[in-house]
């Protein structure tokens, strides 16, 4: 069974997809890597980049465009997931 995830990860590369693994857990992510043993999956977050009102804060990030009020683009959290704990692999929906 491990061979078929495999093939399907390789085949939903970079695509929005859900995985649930053995110990019940639930997951959805980017898949942003593929190897013999593992899927990485990359996690969307809602923490956003800290904006403080310092001087130095401000050399960061409002000379790029980043003004008060704006938010910074979302970050992501890298997970690893082993071939064999999965239990389910399937394309999701993705909106922006």
């Amino acid at each position: 069974m491990d061979n078929a995830y495999h093939q399907i990860a390789m085949c939903c590369m970079n695509k929005y997809v859900g995985i649930t693994t053995s110990d019940g857990q639930s997951h959805d992510g980017f898949i942003a890597n593929v190897d013999q043993a593992y899927i990485d999956l990359a996690i969307p977050t809602s923490e956003m980049v800290g904006m403080a009102t310092d001087a130095s804060t401000y050399r960061q990030f409002g000379q790029f465009g980043f003004h008060p009020g704006f938010s910074p683009r979302r970050r992501f959290i890298r997970r690893r997931i082993p071939f064999p704990f999965i239990t389910s692999l399937f394309l999701l929906p993705f909106f922006i």
